[in-house]
């Protein structure tokens, strides 16, 4: 069911044009990460969404 739940986030974070900041709140969250992701400021919030992504075998950014 997280798996699931992490797909359905990553594929809306991907189409969006700009970070959905609730959005990557909610898959930092499923990965165990909400307080990294709370803690992170301006220039980490993206090491943290990718780390947490990476956690649950999903792709919040398309890479092309």
């Amino acid at each position: 069911m997280k798996n699931i739940e992490a797909n359905k986030i990553a594929e809306a974070l991907r189409s969006a044009d700009t970070w959905d900041m609730d959005l990557a709140r909610e898959l930092c969250a499923l990965a165990g990460m909400a307080e990294a992701f709370d803690a992170a400021d301006g220039d980490t919030f993206e090491g943290v969404i990718y780390a947490a992504a990476e956690k649950l075998g999903v792709e919040p950014r398309s890479n092309g």
